[in-house]
């Protein structure tokens, strides 16, 4: 066994951090009252070369993914220039009417395309989303859950397609070294999760949040985990988004030139519950407007995902059977669709 995962196995008896690499351990957790705000660029730039990952910011990572499951980045390198032309598309689609954007409304069968109906906990969300995503890693395929629609040249918009092909490109190079760094703050080597998603299933959600006349009665997205491995999202500068912890809910404020970063289900089981994928919600805004657009990078339709060896000891055995993401993807789907009664869940799979 590895001095890395030994210092993993003592993390997780003694709820102390984990090393900051092989050979050193980290100091204790971060008890601020607000997820931390993480300067990336030292990891992007080792990830990059293909060096050692930079051990300072893979703690850090490390620490925020098991005290929040939330953190904010900025060092990420995605071009500005690019996030203000994706949001001003994303503004451009979602002002055209209904009847137009209808024409690419997702359905039972497809999982892509504009929206107006989706149900978080069974209850309809106040916004508008339109979904794009990668079918075994192409955008352009066609998979188990659907395929891409995109406006056509009636639709007015033809910057829409590739600026939103080019933000998900970028978005999709930052999660994968999160995901680096994820796998080695658990004590295991930083590609070990690669295989995963080499044909991955990862999609962008742009979501459009209309003023709300009833605010208290209503939310934009109610309380929910995400599904998949990490989220990268970017969000319009009003304070919507909250995050719980230890029984309170906190706001997660916008801050220009970050993205939020917050761990999913597919995490919390690789990582037998020691990285926690948080409860969030959105709450609906009387008088403002917002935008936010979610990259979520899940894993191959074929996935089966348990418990990594590095966070099962005797002390701490596993705590979920083996879960498959492609099954697991479409019982979620439904459940955004229509009502089909109780949502499934990672719970589901407990071992008890």
């Amino acid at each position: 066994m590895s001095l890395a995962m030994l210092h993993v196995i003592a993390w997780a008896a003694a709820g102390s951090t984990a090393p900051r690499s092989a050979s050193r351990v980290a100091q204790s957790r971060s008890t601020a009252a607000s997820p931390p705000l993480i300067d990336i660029a030292p990891l992007v730039r080792s990830y990059e070369n293909g060096d050692e990952l930079d051990a300072d910011t893979v703690a850090r990572i490390r620490d925020a993914c098991s005290d929040w499951g939330f953190f904010l980045i900025k060092g990420h390198g995605v071009p500005e220039e690019l996030v203000e032309r994706f949001y001003e598309q994303k503004r451009l689609f979602f002002a055209l009417d209904k009847p137009t954007k209808a024409r690419i409304h997702r359905t039972q069968d497809n999982s892509k395309g504009w929206y107006d109906n989706e149900l978080t906990k069974n209850k309809v969300d106040w916004k508008e989303g339109f979904d794009i995503g990668a079918q075994d890693g192409d955008l352009d395929g066609v998979g188990l859950d659907g395929f891409n629609q995109w406006p056509d040249e009636g639709f007015g918009v033809p910057d829409f397609e590739p600026t939103c092909r080019a933000y998900y490109a970028e978005t999709h190079r930052v999660a994968l070294v999160l995901l680096a760094a994820m796998a080695q703050g658990l004590g295991m080597p930083a590609d070990h999760f690669a295989g995963a998603f080499d044909r991955h299933t990862s999609y962008l959600r742009l979501n459009y949040y209309p003023v709300c006349p009833q605010p208290d009665e209503h939310q934009c997205i109610g309380p929910h985990t995400d599904a998949g491995a990490l989220t990268v999202l970017s969000q319009s500068p009003v304070k919507s988004l909250q995050v719980l912890n230890g029984g309170e809910w906190y706001d997660v404020a916008p801050v220009e030139g970050t993205f939020v970063i917050n761990t999913g289900d597919v995490m919390q089981v690789w990582s037998n519950g020691l990285y926690k994928a948080p409860v969030h919600r959105v709450i609906a805004q009387r008088d403002k407007v917002r935008y936010s657009s979610p990259y979520f990078l899940n894993p191959n339709y074929d996935c089966d995902y348990e418990p990594i060896p590095s966070c099962v000891t005797d002390e701490r055995p596993a705590r979920y059977r083996p879960i498959n993401w492609g099954k697991f993807r479409m019982a979620r789907f439904a459940g955004d669709y229509a009502d089909v009664g109780a949502e499934t869940q990672i719970s589901d799979f407990e071992i008890r």
